[in-house]
């Protein structure tokens, strides 16, 4: 019964005790057809049935969460057109900004952020709305007064009938109850100040809003002031780090003086390093030198700091390089193809295709040196307009002699450059280059002559057939 007297409280309904779920059920039915509305049932397991039995209809969540993302995605979409597409507001005007005359708004691109705009509203009108249709959150409820109901999660069944339904009458529902198979009935009433909140509750909820107030405030006052202190970050997001960032000076210390001597922050590479994957001590294979050559690192135009790791005798001192320069020794060079490279079709192939695409340019494709971009310099260098130095045939007797110019020195040419021509080798595998060095000796086999060289034959050759025809012509004016 009540703990209280009745002045101290309300009576919210009647609770019967059943042992069963079937007399529950049973109960449940009899009472929806006498009418009652307002009432409940509760069992320590899920009983089948039962929804149906005490009259529950069809939760209103789904048309809930429905609504609230239909808006949603009119929202999702009306916010980015208006962001993104609209400037005529004064206060919060969008930003009509033009792109390479692609629309102002397209359908297709806003539909990621509009569908996360979905998921959230409906994500928030789902438990928010669950908390509402069950009336959460309670502070207090009535039948944890009644030791009886405790049950309800172990091995007894309740139905409880409220006191607002219309139908509801003291004696007359008891009655009921009992017809309808309930062992026990108790009153279930609401103590009166079960709904006052504490004292000290609402003081720690005048406290917690007067504390969310002052980060704003806060935040209104620094817009409009100066400060010499830093801003505060409370996400730093790796924004400040232990480290000095490109293209800036160096960090001054303590005395004045820079970290470092250059006053720059960048720091050079140390010397000697070499990246990951790159150390190529196999000098047939990556600089066209002997293995057995022990002045490899004498010469300019290869690099001495690798070469050096490939010398059996590291002790020998090493030549200047513009004393390499004056007397080059091109026994060092490599005269056939290293261990490793197959000499096939497949190969010369790909050295055509690689000559194609960075030595044409200049070589020409069939290595007479008349290229495009030789035969637009010559042509602006006969005007005064440029300075050009014409380039190499490959079909120059210098060039196609393999005494004065083996294998590797022409690899080494590729790789590191030679007189005005430029360096490949950041730009060409070591294996396209000897690929590379494959087609220019298939291409001097052919015989090709230098254009220079079939010009002049040509003209003399008209020459001679000019002086024939004019001959010719005498002869038969003369007869």
């Amino acid at each position: 019964m009540a703990d209280k007297n009745d002045k101290d409280s309300k009576l919210v309904g009647l609770l019967a005790q059943f042992d069963d779920p079937d007399s529950l059920i049973s109960a449940c039915n009899e009472a929806r057809l006498a009418g009652y509305k307002a009432m409940d049932a509760y069992s320590p397991f899920p009983v089948h049935g039962i929804d149906p039995a005490i009259g529950i209809q069809r939760s209103l969540l789904p048309f809930l969460v429905f609504c609230v993302g239909f808006g949603a995605c009119f929202a999702g979409l009306g916010m980015q057109y208006y962001t993104n597409a609209a400037d005529w507001s004064p206060i919060f005007p969008g930003y009509a900004f033009k792109i390479s005359g692609k629309p102002l708004f397209s359908f297709p691109a806003n539909i990621p952020v509009t569908f996360e705009i979905i998921v959230l509203s409906s994500a928030f009108a789902t438990f928010l709305g669950m908390w509402g249709l069950n009336k959460l959150p309670m502070f207090s409820n009535p039948l944890h007064r009644i030791s009886r109901f405790k049950r309800a999660t172990n091995d007894k069944f309740f139905l409880m009938i409220e006191t607002k339904d219309e139908n509801f009458n003291r004696s007359e529902t008891e009655s009921q109850l009992n017809q309808w198979g309930a062992v026990a009935i108790e009153e279930c009433r609401q103590d009166l100040t079960d709904n006052q909140l504490p004292s000290w509750v609402r003081l720690v909820g005048l406290l917690g809003v007067f504390l969310l107030m002052l980060p704003p405030v806060m935040i209104f006052r620094n817009m409009g002031m100066t400060s010499r202190s830093p801003r505060l970050h409370v996400v730093p997001d790796m924004d400040w780090q232990h480290k000095e960032k490109t293209q800036v000076l160096s960090p001054v210390m303590e005395n004045g003086e820079y970290l470092f001597t250059d006053e720059r922050a960048m720091r050079k590479p140390v010397d000697g390093s070499i990246a990951r994957g790159q150390l190529e001590v196999d000098s047939e294979m990556y600089r066209g030198v002997k293995k057995d050559y022990k002045a490899a690192a004498n010469s300019a135009k290869t690099n001495a700091r690798l070469v050096s790791a490939s010398i059996e005798d590291k002790e020998d001192a090493p030549v200047e390089p513009d004393q390499a320069d004056q007397a080059e020794d091109v026994s060092m060079w490599m005269t056939q193809f290293p261990e490793g490279v197959t000499v096939d079709q497949a190969f010369v192939e790909r050295g055509q295709q690689r000559f194609n695409i960075y030595c044409s340019a200049c070589h020409g494709y069939d290595g007479n040196g008349n290229g495009l971009v030789n035969q637009r310099a010559m042509a602006l260098g006969a005007n005064g307009q440029a300075q050009w130095t014409a380039a190499k045939s490959m079909h120059d007797a210098t060039v196609k002699d393999d005494s004065k110019n083996p294998l590797g020195r022409i690899f080494d040419t590729i790789t590191n450059g030679r007189n005005t021509m430029g360096p490949y080798g950041a730009q060409i595998p070591a294996e396209d280059r000897w690929a590379i060095v494959a087609y220019v000796k298939a291409l001097q086999e052919t015989g090709i002559q230098p254009a220079t060289a079939s010009t002049e034959t040509d003209g003399a050759d008209e020459e001679k057939q000019t002086d024939a025809d004019g001959g010719s012509d005498k002869e038969e004016k003369t007869s």
